[in-house]
């Protein structure tokens, strides 16, 4: 598959490590250069590109990861349309819930179950619908969230 001319473009600015105002602007313009701007040239975050980064769920959840270490608000509108990068946000960035995830994670047994396991550490409510379809997460549900577990006693 051949390059384009702005692939070629963007390749060369990220070589040469070029931080001119020409480069930032053409590196502004797609969500996949910005992000690798960010992490290839700049090694810090991006200022002007982050509204493009922003569009893109996959590079939103790159760029909070990569870039910012912590999370980026501009791109969870980008991040809540995709089921796993919502989970992986949840999990990896926030260490906690992704209320904006929470809807499209709730249509999936086996992200809703991860979810209540994993992010939540208890019921998902919104997500027992989906889980109740599929018969092993349903039983890992029930055991592990669900059914509390008794204390071993020392008698």
């Amino acid at each position: 598959m051949a390059i384009d001319y702005n692939q070629r473009k963007a390749n060369y600015i990220i070589t040469t490590k070029d931080t001119s105002p020409e480069a930032r602007q053409f590196m502004a313009s797609d969500p996949e250069y910005a992000y690798e701007y960010a992490t290839d040239v700049l090694n810090d975050r991006f200022p002007e590109g982050e509204k493009v980064i922003a569009s893109d769920g996959r590079y939103s959840l790159s760029y909070a990861r990569d870039v910012i270490n912590g999370k980026f608000p501009e791109g969870e509108y980008a991040i809540s349309t995709n089921l796993a990068y919502s989970y992986t946000y949840a999990m990896d960035i926030l260490s906690g819930r992704f209320k904006k995830g929470e809807k499209l994670i709730a249509t999936a047994p086996q992200y809703a179950y991860w979810y209540s396991i994993n992010v939540i550490k208890g019921r998902f409510p919104e997500g027992e619908h989906a889980i109740s379809t599929n018969a092993g997460y349903s039983y890992e549900y029930a055991k592990d969230v669900l059914i509390p577990k008794r204390r071993k006693s020392n008698c």
